[in-house]
């Protein structure tokens, strides 16, 4: 699949040769990937005016239980998908409040790993200091295996085998 940070500036850039180690991650967990889901357009780095789960690709992501408020974060598809039971579990990324925004704005939970604990690889970043992935799911126990299976030391990210050779 694509991964365009929601833009339409990327839609004819190559697809990925493979997965994203997340991604890999998830499969030999036994997951099944369903899609993917709409975003804030670049992490909302784009405008200081930018509008919470708003992508040229996808349009207005929008809170299932509010449809007039703000998703909160640019990972608001994710959470919105979760809270509107079209998935049990999804998929974040988060910088600053990208996966716990949206998350307790839709009414699910969601967790941001240390950085390392998640490859990074695949992922379009807003601060290879600061982005990770993080599972959303309507319980703890669902964040919480799927965060298990999200885990992995990956070659390819350096905050990865950091974290691994810290364990």
């Amino acid at each position: 699949m694509l991964t365009t940070a929601g833009s339409l500036a990327l839609v004819d850039v190559p697809k990925p040769t493979q997965d994203a180690h997340v991604v890999q991650q998830l499969r030999s967990a036994g997951a099944i990937i369903l899609g993917k889901a709409n975003l804030s357009e670049w992490a909302n780095f784009r405008s200081t005016n930018s509008a919470s789960g708003w992508s040229g690709r996808g349009g207005q992501a929008r809170n299932p239980y509010v449809l007039d408020r703000s998703p909160c974060g640019s990972s608001s598809g994710s959470a919105v998908a979760v809270a509107a039971n079209l998935t049990v579990v999804a998929v974040g990324t988060e910088t600053d409040g990208s996966v716990v925004c949206p998350a307790s704005i839709n009414g699910v939970v969601g967790i941001k790993p240390t950085l390392g604990v998640v490859s990074r690889s695949g992922i379009i970043p807003v601060a290879h200091s600061q982005d990770t992935a993080g599972p959303m799911a309507r319980s703890v126990t669902d964040a919480t295996i799927m965060l298990n299976a999200m885990i992995g030391i990956d070659a390819t990210d350096n905050a990865s085998v950091s974290a691994g050779s810290r364990a």
